[in-house]
């Protein structure tokens, strides 16, 4: 067989697309998705040249993914598990041999689309995402499982796109500094670990108390420099991710509102409708029949 008709067997990120029962791409927020599944397996041996300086956010749907990444003179062995991800860049040429299961969400993202959510997001500096392979992320892997469920709607993938751009620079942005950040604010390190447990904690109750001893700093001290770093009270910060989170799972018809609240650590249905209709303006069941 010739390269060139070699080359016309595999996608832009070098995968064969003989293998691939899933093959599809859409655009929300300016962000590319690619979804990619094979039921036969991993595609086997990928080799990608370089071709731009865009970010690419792959993020495995299912356990049992293996990735044997070759460089040079060396070669890195990954196992995926469930909602596990990797970052790279699309500058260097990839080569690696992929097995087992294979169901993935692969994110591509322009560095110019990067910026724009970070100055709609108040962030001053972004230089860059962190590359990382194998990390464990179920925040991502909910939106990403919510937008493959989106139904081709428009609105969805506008709403959920704009989610994962944000959850894409508030986790893994590396920046110099932050608007509003006033000196005595959260480290870095303090700041994601208070948003981490606080996403890890939701449905089981969550106290400013614990995350301040998490960070090992008095109730007071870590208020004021939440408040400092984030622009709003832990409190704040805590509802609107329970309102984010409560999103996402409306769209599943499947779950009622009194599932949607508990899972999301609101007290019971009437309080989450009374703070969804308060902070978005009508109540979860209008805007969920809008977005279905």
């Amino acid at each position: 067989m010739s390269n060139s008709a070699t080359n016309r067997d595999r996608d832009v990120f070098g995968c064969s697309k003989l293998t691939l029962d899933q093959n599809k791409h859409f655009v929300g927020a300016g962000i590319h998705f690619h979804i990619k599944g094979g039921d036969g397996g991993a595609p086997g041996p990928v080799h990608a040249l370089a071709s731009s300086t865009n970010y690419l956010v792959g993020i495995s749907m299912t356990a049992g993914h293996k990735r044997r990444i070759r460089h040079e003179h060396h070669h890195e062995s990954y196992d995926f598990a469930d909602k596990d991800l990797y970052i790279r860049t699309l500058d260097d040429n990839y080569r690696a041999e992929l097995t087992g299961n294979f169901d993935f969400v692969l994110i591509e993202i322009e560095p110019s689309v990067l910026s724009r959510f970070a100055d709609e997001a108040n962030v001053e500096g972004l230089s860059e995402l962190t590359r990382t392979i194998g990390r464990n992320d179920p925040v991502l892997g909910g939106l990403v499982a919510a937008l493959k469920l989106s139904h081709g709607s428009d609105l969805i993938k506008e709403s959920l796109g704009a989610a994962i751009g944000n959850h894409l620079i508030g986790t893994y942005g590396v920046v110099s500094r932050r608007r509003r950040v006033a000196r005595g604010g959260l480290s870095r390190r303090n700041l994601n670990l208070a948003k981490e447990l606080i996403l890890a904690r939701l449905d089981l109750g969550i106290s400013v108390g614990s995350l301040a001893d998490e960070c090992n700093m008095s109730r007071s001290a870590f208020a004021r420099a939440f408040k400092e770093s984030t622009g709003k009270t832990p409190w704040q910060w805590i509802t609107e991710a329970r309102l984010e989170r409560s999103q996402i799972l409306l769209i599943n018809q499947e779950l009622s509102l009194e599932d949607i609240a508990a899972s999301c650590g609101f007290a019971d249905h009437s309080h989450f409708t009374r703070v969804f209709a308060a902070h978005r303006g009508e109540p979860p069941s209008t805007w969920r029949r809008k977005m279905i």
